[in-house]
């Protein structure tokens, strides 16, 4: 009886621990700001007619030398 308990406890304390752990409250500190994105088809591999497309931030895509202002000037 004493070890039916014990497993009736330890069963409930897993189900309320997820509960628990979506109450806490959000970070106090300012909510980062969502990065825009920009989505580029890139050229088919050789041999295939199927093309690419990445999508990266415009920092992202500087670091890679490409400008995503003249691109979209175009």
């Amino acid at each position: 009886m004493y070890s039916k308990n014990i497993l009736v406890l330890a069963g409930l304390t897993l189900i309320a621990s997820p509960a628990v752990a979506v109450q806490q409250p959000a970070t106090k500190g300012q909510p980062q700001a969502q990065q825009k994105t920009y989505c580029l088809q890139l050229e088919p591999n050789t041999g295939s007619r199927l093309s690419r497309t990445a999508c990266k931030t415009k920092k992202e895509w500087a670091q890679e030398g490409i400008d995503v202002d003249e691109l979209l000037a175009k």
